[in-house]
C-alpha cells in the first residue's frame, strides 16, 4: 500500500511540474483549423487526390498540436449548403463549427510536374490571407508536399513560435546532447505543448534530475526554449560492507556503477540486481543486498552498499509434475539447471547453481521436448521454487496431453518441384511422431532451395490439420515464391585500412546477378576466415526496381599486425627467446609477411615469409620462404638453411586449391655421437648436404575457422619429387585428412589422420634427415619430439622410416569456468608408428592417452597437454606434459 501511495505522489507531482512549467505559456493554446478537401485540375480526373491531399495536412496539423474541426462535419455542412465550394462559403461553414482558420486549395497535375497551392484564411483577424505554394515530380510527391505545406501554414496561424534555440542549464556532470537527446522537439520545429508534455516526462525518465523546467523567451531570430534542470547529488565515495566470499574489486566491476556519477535510483538498483545474480551464479541463492545514500554535500552523497550473503545452496532435486511419457531424466537432460552431484564435478560443470534467466529458458526447452515428440498441445507451467533445509527444491508442472503423429503431407502455391521430389526433399516424411524441430528443418531446406533459385522473398508456410480422433497431424506447406530478385549495388562499409578488393574479391555473389543464399553463406565463411575483422554482417535493402535489393556487406576491422618479444618454454624446444614481427593484412592489401627468430637451448629458427594470395589481381597465391634451422639431437646437430617458393590456385571444385611448391635445402650435420658414429644411416647421412625437391598437390578445406574449427574438414594430397639437381632423389607421398564435427553443449569431435610413404630413386640418396619420425606435441602426444623411429638393432640410434601413419582422435568442450575466455578442455586417443622396410605396417602400432587444454592467446594458439604411453619401451617415458605456441592440425 506504501509503494502504492509513492507511485501516486510522484505522479502528481510530475503533473504539477508539467503545469507549472508552461505556466508562462498562455499563448500556446490549441488552435482549431478546418482542412477542406483540395480541388484537382488534371487532364484526367483525379478528384480522389483532393481528399488525400487533405488527409495528409490534417496529419501534419495534428501532430503539431491544432485542433481540427471533423471532416463528418465539414461534409454535413456543405451537403446542406448544395453550392460549390469558395472562399467565402468556407469560411462560413468554419466560423459556424468553431475554427479559427480556414485552408483550401487546389492541385494542378501538368504531365508529370504536380504544384501545391494553398490559401489559408485567419478567422480571428490576427493576420491576413496567405496563400502557400509546392512542386514536385510525380503523384508520389503529392505527401510530401502535402506535409510541407501544412508545416508552413502552421508557421504562419503561430506567428514567430519557430523553435530558434535549445539551452539546458543547470546540468553539471550530465552532458547537454543526452538531455536533448532523449526530447523529441527539435530546433527549427513548431513548439508543440503535447511534444514538450512528453519531452518534459523523459527528462525526468533519466532519473538524473530532481527538478526540470522549461523557458521560452522570444528572439529576432525565433523562440527560445530554456531546459532548466536541478541534477541529484554525485556519488563521493561507494562502500560495500558485510561482504567475504567476493570482494569489493569485483562487486564494484560487476555493478558497473562510478564515483562521481549522478545518484540515480535506476541505476542503482539495477547495479545491485547485477550484484545479486552475480551471487546467484557462485551458489548464494539467498544473498540480500540493501544500500543507503549518506549525504555529504547539498551535491554529493556516499553510497552504502550492504550484503548479506547468506549461506551457499544448491539445488538439490528437479521433479515434474504430471509427467507420464517421459523418464525424468529424458527432461533434465535438455535443461541447462541441474541437480548438485559430486563437488568436483559440479564445480567444472557449474550443476546446482539456480539462475532465473536459465530456468525461463529450461521450461522452453522442455516444451520444445514434448512438441519434438508429438505432444503439440502439451503445456508446462511456471516452477515452483522451494528453499528448505539449506537446499532448492523446483517442481514442474506438465501437462502433457495426447501425442499425435504424421498424417498426409502435401504442398500447396507455386511449387518450385514436383510434389514427390519435394517430399523426397523433407525430414518429415521420414517421421511417424509429429516433430515441430524436423518442421522448421523442412521450411529451411525449403526457403534455401527457393532462395538458390533466385526467390529471395520466397514464403513458406505449414498450414498444420489436426484429427482429434485418429490423433494424427496434416500438414501442408504453402509456398510463394514471389519474383526473382537481383543483386543491384554491393557497398562495403567499416573497412578502414582493408582495400575494397580484398572483401570483394571474397564474396561468391556480384551486382545484376541472381541471388542466391548459398553464395552469401559462402561470402560470409570466406570473410570470416581471412582473420581481419572481429564481425561481418549482411543487410539488404530495396534495389532501383522491385525486382533488384541492394547488399552492404560491414565490417568491423580487429588488429592484423603483432610485434613480439619473449621468453618461453615447451617440451620440444626447452627454454627459448622469441622475437616475431608478422602482419597477415599488409597495406590493407591481404598480404603476408612474417620475420621470425627463436633461438633456444636445444633449437634456434630463423625464417622470413611473405604470401601474395591473389597474384596479378588472379586467384593466384604466391609466396616465398627463407629459413635457417638448428637443431640439436640425441645423435647430432642439424643444422639447414634454404628457400622455397609456393603457388597455389583454386579449382573448380568448392574449397578445393591445387599448390606447388619448390625448395632447396643445405644440411649439415655435426657433433655426432659415439654410437651415431657407429650407425651406418647416420655416418651416410653426414655426407650429403643439398636437397632440391618440388611437391604437386591438392587440398580441400571447408573449416569454418583456421585456428578453432568447429565444423567442416581438410584434406590433402602431395607428392614431393626430390632430384632436380642436389645430392637427395625420391618420391614423398603425403596424405593428410581432418574432419570435425559440431557436438551437443559447444563441443567438438575431431578425426584426424596422415600417412606416409617414401620412395626411393636409384640415382640418389635417401639421408635419414629426410626420412620420417613421430612422436611430439604435434603428432603422438605422450612421446618426445621424433622419438618414434626404426632404430639401429646395435646402438637404438634412431634412424627414421620410409612409410608411417599415425591418427588422432579427440573430444573437444568449452571450458565451464573459461569459456568466456576463449579456453577449451580436450581429451584425446593417439595411434601410429613408423616403419622401415623390413617392418609390417599393422603390428607395433604406438598408442596413447591424455588431455588438455586450448587457448587463442596474443602470441597465437596455446596448447598444453598431458600425454599416457599405453605402451612404453624400455628408454620412452611413461607420460609427458607437452607446451607450445603455434598452430595444430
Amino acid at each position: 500500500m506504501h509503494r502504492n501511495y509513492l507511485s501516486l505522489s510522484l505522479w502528481l507531482l510530475l503533473a504539477l511540474a508539467v503545469k507549472l512549467a508552461w505556466a508562462q505559456e498562455p499563448e500556446l493554446a490549441y488552435k482549431k483549423v478546418a482542412v477542406f478537401p483540395f480541388t484537382v485540375l488534371s487532364k484526367t480526373p483525379m478528384d480522389f487526390l483532393g481528399e488525400k491531399v487533405r488527409q495528409e495536412m490534417e496529419d501534419r496539423f495534428k501532430s503539431e498540436g491544432f485542433g481540427l474541426v471533423p471532416q463528418a462535419e465539414l461534409v454535413r455542412e456543405l451537403t446542406a449548403r448544395k453550392a460549390p465550394l469558395t472562399d467565402d462559403l468556407a469560411k462560413d461553414i468554419a466560423r459556424k463549427l468553431g475554427a479559427d482558420a480556414v485552408i483550401t486549395g487546389q492541385v494542378v497535375i501538368v504531365g508529370e510536374a504536380v504544384a501545391l497551392e494553398a490559401r489559408i484564411q485567419d478567422l480571428t483577424g490576427r493576420m491576413p490571407p496567405a496563400s502557400l505554394k509546392a512542386q514536385g515530380t510525380g503523384l508520389a510527391a503529392l505527401t510530401g508536399l502535402s506535409r510541407q505545406v501544412a508545416g508552413d501554414a502552421g508557421l504562419r496561424l503561430l506567428g514567430r513560435e519557430r523553435l530558434h534555440h535549445i539551452e539546458v542549464k543547470g546540468n553539471r556532470r550530465i552532458e547537454k546532447d543526452a538531455i536533448i537527446g532523449v526530447m523529441q522537439t527539435r530546433e527549427g520545429d513548431v513548439l508543440s505543448p503535447l511534444r514538450l508534455r512528453e519531452d518534459l516526462k523523459a527528462i525526468y525518465k533519466m532519473g538524473y534530475f530532481t527538478d526540470v523546467k522549461f523557458d521560452v523567451s522570444d528572439t529576432p531570430q525565433g523562440r527560445v526554449l530554456t531546459v532548466i534542470v536541478t541534477e541529484k547529488p554525485a556519488i563521493r565515495d561507494i562502500r560495500i560492507e558485510g561482504n567475504k566470499k567476493i570482494k569489493d574489486k569485483k562487486l564494484l566491476e560487476v555493478m558497473d556503477i562510478k564515483k562521481l556519477s549522478v545518484a540515480s535510483e535506476a541505476v542503482i538498483k539495477a547495479a545491485v540486481e547485477k550484484a545479486l545474480k552475480e551471487y546467484r551464479e557462485k551458489g548464494y541463492y539467498e544473498a540480500r543486498i540493501t544500500y543507503t545514500l549518506e549525504p555529504v554535500t547539498p551535491e554529493e552523497v556516499n553510497l552504502v552498499v550492504r550484503v548479506d550473503e547468506g549461506g551457499k545452496i544448491y539445488v538439490r532435486e528437479i521433479k515434474f509434475e504430471g509427467l507420464k511419457a517421459f523418464k525424468p531424466k529424458d527432461l533434465k537432460k535438455v535443461m541447462e539447471t541441474k541437480e548438485k552431484g559430486l563437488p568436483l564435478v559440479s564445480t567444472i560443470t557449474g550443476a546446482g547453481k539456480l539462475l532465473k534467466d536459465t530456468l525461463e529458458r529450461d521450461v522452453e526447452k522442455i516444451g520444445a521436448h514434448y512438441f519434438n515428440h508429438g505432444y503439440i498441445k502439451a503445456k508446462v507451467g511456471d516452477p515452483k521454487v522451494e528453499v528448505r533445509e539449506g537446499a532448492i527444491y523446483i517442481t514442474i508442472p506438465i501437462e502433457e496431453g495426447p501425442q499425435y503423429r504424421v498424417g498426409r503431407i502435401d504442398f500447396q502455391g507455386d511449387l518450385p518441384e514436383d510434389k514427390e521430389t519435394l517430399r523426397e526433399k523433407l525430414g518429415i516424411t521420414k517421421e511417424e511422431i509429429y516433430s515441430r524441430e524436423v518442421i522448421q528443418k523442412d521450411i529451411t531446406t525449403l526457403s534455401d532451395m527457393l532462395a538458390d533459385q533466385g526467390y529471395a522473398n520466397a514464403d513458406v508456410t505449414p498450414l498444420i490439420k489436426e484429427n482429434e480422433e485418429a490423433r494424427t497431424v496434416d500438414i501442408t506447406f504453402d509456398i510463394s515464391r514471389g519474383n526473382k530478385v537481383y543483386f543491384d549495388r554491393i557497398e562495403i562499409t567499416g573497412n578502414v585500412k582493408t582495400r575494397d578488393k580484398v572483401i570483394r574479391r571474397e564474396l561468391r555473389v556480384y551486382e545484376q546477378e541472381l541471388f542466391s543464399a548459398s553464395k552469401l553463406k559462402e561470402s560470409m565463411r570466406n570473410l570470416k576466415r581471412l582473420e581481419f575483422f572481429e564481425e561481418v554482417n549482411f543487410s539488404t535493402s530495396p534495389g532501383a526496381t522491385p525486382d533488384h535489393m541492394n547488399l552492404k556487406v560491414s565490417v568491423k576491422e580487429r588488429p592484423t599486425g603483432s610485434f613480439g618479444v619473449g621468453v618461453g618454454y615447451s617440451t620440444q624446444d626447452k627454454l627459448v627467446g622469441m622475437v616475431e614481427v608478422s602482419q597477415n593484412n599488409l597495406f590493407g592489401r591481404g598480404q603476408q609477411l612474417k620475420v621470425q627468430a627463436i633461438i633456444g637451448s636445444i633449437a634456434s629458427r630463423y625464417r622470413i615469409s611473405f604470401t601474395e594470395p591473389y597474384l596479378f589481381d588472379r586467384p593466384l597465391g604466391f609466396g616465398v620462404d627463407a629459413y635457417n634451422w638448428s637443431r640439436i639431437y640425441d645423435e647430432y646437430t642439424r643444422t639447414s638453411f634454404g628457400f622455397g617458393l609456393r603457388l597455389a590456385h583454386p579449382l573448380r571444385w568448392k574449397y578445393t586449391r591445387l599448390f606447388w611448391s619448390y625448395r632447396f635445402e643445405n644440411v649439415q650435420l655435426t657433433d655426432l655421437s659415439e654410437t651415431a658414429k657407429l650407425t651406418p644411416s647416420i655416418v651416410e647421412a653426414a655426407d650429403i648436404h643439398n636437397t632440391s625437391a618440388m611437391t604437386i598437390g591438392i587440398r580441400r578445406d571447408s573449416r569454418d575457422s583456421i585456428f578453432m574449427p568447429t565444423s567442416g574438414s581438410d584434406h590433402s594430397f602431395s607428392l614431393e619429387w626430390a632430384g632436380l639437381g642436389g645430392d637427395v632423389a625420391f618420391l614423398r607421398y603425403l596424405v593428410d585428412v581432418a574432419w570435425y564435427f559440431p557436438l551437443k553443449w559447444g563441443t567438438v569431435g575431431v578425426l584426424h589422420g596422415r600417412a606416409g610413404y617414401l620412395q626411393a630413386l636409384g640415382y640418389g640418396k635417401q639421408p635419414a634427415y629426410e626420412l620420417f619420425y613421430l612422436g611430439g606435441i604435434d603428432s603422438i602426444r605422450g612421446f618426445r619430439f621424433a622419438e618414434i623411429s626404426p632404430r639401429d638393432p646395435r646402438t637404438l640410434d634412431r634412424i627414421g622410416g620410409d612409410r608411417f601413419f599415425q591418427i588422432n582422435t579427440e573430444y573437444r568442450f568449452p571450458m565451464p569456468v573459461l569459456k568466456q575466455y576463449g579456453f577449451m578442455g580436450l581429451v584425446f586417443f593417439d595411434c601410429g608408428n613408423v616403419y622401415g622396410k623390413s617392418y609390417a605396417l599393422v603390428p607395433n602400432v604406438r598408442t596413447s592417452v591424455g588431455g588438455g587444454v586450448r587457448w587463442f592467446s596474443p602470441m597465437g594458439p596455446l596448447r598444453l597437454e598431458w600425454g599416457y604411453n599405453l605402451n612404453k619401451k624400455p628408454w620412452e617415458r611413461q607420460s609427458a606434459w607437452e607446451f607450445t605456441v603455434g598452430g595444430t592440425f
